[in-house]
């Protein structure tokens, strides 16, 4: 997995390529939460994301919960697959996606 990190309009942009599973979660969540705490928005850009296993839900649940406390998390960009994912889970109901 390759991790992607830019800044837009103040916020800080997380671009993952390829999966988050089991494998890759925990390089990933290692750099969402130091982009949580140097930053006050987040933005996760899906769309070099194709699978997300139930550990890469967690994660993104767990920052979700440290952004609320600041400017929030977005996640955009989210190709079917993946959505489909989030619905059946719930998480579209939860999180802010665009």
């Amino acid at each position: 997995m390759n991790i992607n990190v830019l800044q837009e309009n103040g916020a800080a942009v997380l671009a993952p390529e390829g999966k988050i599973d089991h494998v890759t979660v925990s390089e990933f969540e290692s750099k969402a939460n130091e982009l949580a705490k140097e930053n006050d928005s987040l933005i996760l850009d899906m769309a070099g994301v194709e699978y997300v296993s139930s550990a890469a839900l967690r994660a993104i649940l767990n920052i979700n919960d440290t952004m609320e406390e600041k400017g929030g998390l977005v996640l955009r960009n989210v190709n079917q697959k993946v959505m489909e994912i989030f619905r059946i889970t719930g998480f579209s109901d939860y999180l802010i996606i665009k």
